[in-house]
């Protein structure tokens, strides 16, 4: 990430999808990019089960951190989780806005969300 920043420059925003895999990931992103001594936001991408805990922001003077959260989305009994173009329009709107957190679609009902996929 160094060498991006090198090359690159300051970042002025990133939009970081990380799964629990990584759990250190997004301490590495935000002690590496905060380097600069330059201000930039941090888009945290969270899947659904995000709403129900408050964020860890990272500790940076320079980083503004905000988060999305994916939800799904219901029609009648059946719900689905959302799918690329809801999740980028909703990624694209966050951007836009100055909000902390923004969700895309629903996660409430939290019972009606679709069941996880082994695919």
């Amino acid at each position: 990430m160094a060498e991006l920043v090198e090359k690159r420059g300051p970042m002025d925003v990133v939009v970081a999808w990380i799964h629990s895999t990584a759990p250190h990931a997004l301490s590495v992103i935000v002690e590496e990019l905060s380097r600069p001594e330059k201000s930039w936001q941090l888009l945290h991408v969270c899947g659904s089960g995000a709403w129900r805990n408050s964020p860890t922001k990272p500790t940076s003077e320079v980083c503004i951190y905000r988060r999305v959260i994916l939800g799904f989305t219901c029609a009648g009994e059946h719900s689905r989780w959302l799918t690329n173009n809801e999740i980028a329009a909703g990624v694209i709107e966050a951007l836009q806005t100055t909000e902390q957190q923004i969700i895309v679609g629903q996660v409430e009902p939290w019972e009606k969300r679709p069941a996880y996929s082994s695919i």
